[in-house]
């Protein structure tokens, strides 16, 4: 097979050389353009492996708000109440994959009347230094809130001992017994 020769340099040149000079210039250019979009594309994971675990964490708050809040509200007494909420809580969290050793539990019993409501305020700070960046906090905190009422039905307790001004029982006062 006669060869050619290339009109530019003179040298000779087959048409299935598979390094061709116009070749290498182009991986060239592929390997700049890797070196600049790998660092963006690298902080893109990051940040959305950051704003996931945010979003997560907040979710389980909420979710320990709401257990906390259900917990109270069944007991006969604000101070029942506020106790089964703060272990409600710390029980949720604690079994969560979220990394929040002392959470703040805030039991509101000022309506804590048949017909009335309880609210549970969850404030927890969470550790993020596993997701070390420039830019990125450590830790950040979070809170939710959770309102439920109180069944108009249940013969609730005035005040925070279970023997002052109690009378009846817990049981439902309307419909099918």
């Amino acid at each position: 097979m006669p060869q050619q020769a290339d009109s530019s340099s003179g040298s000779p040149c087959q048409a299935d050389n598979p390094v061709s000079p116009r070749r290498r210039d182009d991986e060239g250019q592929a390997l700049a353009e890797l070196v600049i979009v790998l660092p963006v594309l690298l902080l893109v994971a990051l940040l959305m492996i950051f704003f996931g675990r945010i979003e997560s964490a907040q979710g389980d708050v909420e979710a320990a708000a709401r257990v906390g809040v259900e917990a109270a509200v069944v007991q006969g007494n604000a101070a029942l109440a506020q106790s089964s909420a703060a272990s409600a809580v710390t029980a949720t969290l604690a079994s969560d994959h979220m990394a929040c050793p002392s959470p703040t539990v805030s039991t509101n019993v000022a309506n804590f009347i048949s017909g009335g409501s309880v609210s549970v305020m969850v404030t927890c700070v969470a550790n993020l230094s596993d997701i070390a960046a420039p830019g990125i906090p450590g830790a950040k905190t979070l809170s939710a809130t959770s309102t439920a009422p109180i069944d108009p039905y249940t013969a609730v307790a005035s005040g925070y001992s279970s023997s002052e001004g109690f009378s009846g029982s817990n049981r439902s006062m309307g419909g099918a017994s």
